[in-house]
């Protein structure tokens, strides 16, 4: 019996669900029509307790408007959007095929390269579906200005059919939008940015001409462009340090290295100025003795998966019939989803008596101001298996420092902003083979917050074959991240272990990442937070809380230049804590001699919240202190 129940959302039969996210569920779908028209489509659909969201809403209608304007053979597109029973709902292009980051996992496993000619054709055809994107005008004739600012392997898929397909212009912009492509807004993901993206500058579509070097550079000599810790790989690119391709792989054709030479500049002016220009370098390489064509392309796909598309083929054929069969019923209201509570991880909160005391001069936490804030989780699932579709930051000589308060607790909330949030994936588990029922417990189970028993109900699931792992990755790291979360307060050991087990099942998870670091932090295990906020920079580089723990780290332990660049990225990014981020950095920029500099950012705490004491008694001291040290 089939676990989920095709039901009618208007005209369209929803199959099964693919994915539920923070924000929206997705569903594989199918629409009929007369003459036995099918058609296979992915239906995207606002969760229904956030329908009321206004902030969400809004988002969600911008991302489809902009969405709607792209229609290229290599842009995933969408059909319809409309709203049903109060819910805003797309309909969007069904992708069968894998991303360009399990492309190259998996041939590496296989020890299958892509080929030259494979990751030529691939950059050619992103090169000209962002050329089209990058020109489009609207209705007027205005230049719409659209930015990806997303180029990265994940959000490339390739078809079994050997397409090629740019997915999840959720974070693109058009100018014409009341958005902003701004200094100091950074969105994407670490390793695949242009160097004035990473810096935090004001980007044009010349950044996803760099991005696309990245990917070309990275298909082709198998090796990541930018690697290391986070932080590490942020400097790296923002100074566009890389080792040449032809460093890596000796016999690349000169007019290759060329092209490497002008999409990679860390300068934009001496970059390829459009994609039109770096695709036509690119098709002059691709006549050099090597013509890859699509069919070439299908054919090593359906080579390096074909036992997935055997499955997946038989799994549609079911659910076409089951959609076939749902046709002839009466329609009934679309109640699409069970009211489902996402679980969201806990504020993480030191406990009081675990206060961190220490010496005179260190920076305080958002928590003194007793500030909270409430950001939701906008990440959108993806589809599991063989279906990809991605929905889709020393006081100076003479001078005697004023003591600041003790340091007292850490209380960041979690926090995961769109596009760059990890991708939570939901698994399919056929209804007819073994195990569906425990998976359906466990997914109860996580859903109604048992965490503990839904662990034991997906360990139960990997006893049955070692292909249950990756079916059920994702919610069995969900159900160990939640479990730490209540268990970090009473035994903190085995908090740390669960969360280490989550993300070895889920890398891309940035609360676990950021809960890890919040624990580690208060072990004193200040390396191993460090890297763990690295991890969580390279999911998300605009996440002001990972910047000001990172800061009191590197003041806890001395290294106060750091300390300074750290608390320097949260006042860029302006969370609306940023009087407590000025009011740390002020004390470490006095412990660095900069009291001119600190004064001025005591004065600028003040003028943003009155209320802030201490900031207010600091102040008086270093008017003190200044004074009698012009």
């Amino acid at each position: 019996m089939n676990s989920f129940q095709a039901r009618q959302l208007g005209k369209y039969i929803l199959l099964d669900q693919l994915a539920v996210g923070g924000m929206a569920e997705l569903y594989r779908a199918m629409i009929t029509s007369v003459q036995g028209f099918e058609k296979l489509i992915a239906i995207k659909k606002i969760l229904p307790h956030l329908a009321t969201e206004e902030y969400l809403v809004s988002s969600f209608i911008d991302e489809a408007k902009l969405a709607a304007l792209l229609h290229h053979q290599n842009i995933v597109q969408i059909y319809d959007f409309g709203s049903l029973d109060g819910t805003y709902f797309i309909a969007m292009e069904y992708i069968l095929g894998k991303d360009c980051r399990i492309i190259s996992s998996i041939a590496k496993e296989k020890n299958t390269p892509l080929g030259l000619p494979n990751a030529l054709l691939i950059v050619s055809r992103i090169c000209a579906g962002l050329d089209y994107a990058h020109k489009l005008k609207d209705f007027q004739g205005k230049p719409l200005n659209i930015i990806h600012r997303d180029i990265s392997p994940q959000n490339i898929l390739i078809t079994y059919e050997g397409d090629v397909k740019i997915v999840d212009f959720g974070i693109a912009k058009a100018a014409s939008q009341n958005t902003r492509t701004q200094m100091g807004m950074i969105k994407g993901k670490v390793a695949y940015m242009s160097p004035e993206q990473a810096a935090g500058k004001a980007i044009n579509h010349r950044s996803d001409i760099f991005s696309c070097g990245i990917i070309l550079y990275e298909l082709i000599t198998g090796k990541r462009m930018f690697s290391g810790d986070t932080m590490h790989i942020l400097s790296n690119v923002i100074e566009a340090n890389f080792a040449k391709p032809d460093e890596l792989q000796k016999d690349l054709p000169q007019q290759l290295i060329e092209v490497f030479n002008r999409a990679l500049q860390k300068d934009p002016e001496d970059r390829y100025q459009t994609c039109g220009e770096m695709l036509n370098d690119l098709e002059k390489c691709m006549q050099l003795d090597m013509h890859p064509t699509a069919q070439g392309l299908s054919k090593y796909m359906k080579t390096l998966f074909d036992e997935e598309i055997r499955a997946e083929e038989q799994h549609l054929q079911q659910l076409t019939q089951i959609g076939l069969m749902q046709k002839g019923k009466k329609e009934t209201p679309p109640a699409i989803s069970p009211d489902m509570e996402q679980p969201v991880a806990q504020t993480a909160v030191f406990p009081k008596d675990a206060e961190e005391k220490m010496a005179p001069g260190h920076p305080s936490t958002p928590a003194e101001t007793s500030k909270t804030k409430k950001t939701l989780i906008m990440t959108i699932g993806a589809g599991l298996l063989f279906i990809i579709i991605l929905i889709a930051v020393s006081g100076r000589n003479g001078d005697k420092a004023p003591s600041p308060p003790d340091m007292t607790t850490i209380s960041p909330q979690i926090t995961e902003k769109p596009p760059v949030a990890p991708v939570t994936k939901q698994p399919e588990v056929a209804a007819e083979t073994p195990g569906t029922e425990t998976y359906r417990k466990a997914m109860k189970a996580l859903v109604e917050k048992r965490f503990e028993e839904a662990i034991s109900l997906f360990q139960e699931l990997l006893g049955l074959g070692p292909g249950m792992k990756e079916k059920i990755a994702a919610p069995y790291a969900e159900a160990l991240l939640e479990q730490a979360n209540s268990i970090r307060e009473t035994d903190i050991r085995q908090a740390i272990t669960l969360l280490n087990e989550s993300i070895q099942l889920d890398p891309g998870s940035e609360q676990a990442h950021f809960q890890l670091g919040l624990l580690l932090m208060k072990e004193k295990d200040y390396a191993g937070a460090i890297e763990s906020y690295g991890d969580v920079i390279e999911l998300n580089p605009e996440f002001p809380d990972t910047f000001f723990n990172l800061g009191f780290i590197y003041a806890s332990t001395k290294d106060y230049i750091r300390a300074e660049e750290m608390y320097t990225r949260v006042v860029e990014l302006s969370p609306d804590y940023v009087d407590e981020a000025l009011f740390n950095l002020a004390l470490v920029e006095n412990k660095l001699g900069k009291n001119v500099e600190s004064l001025a950012n005591l004065e600028q705490a003040v003028k943003l919240n009155p209320q802030n004491d201490l900031a207010q008694s600091y102040l008086k001291k270093m008017k003190k202190i200044v004074g009698e040290n012009p």
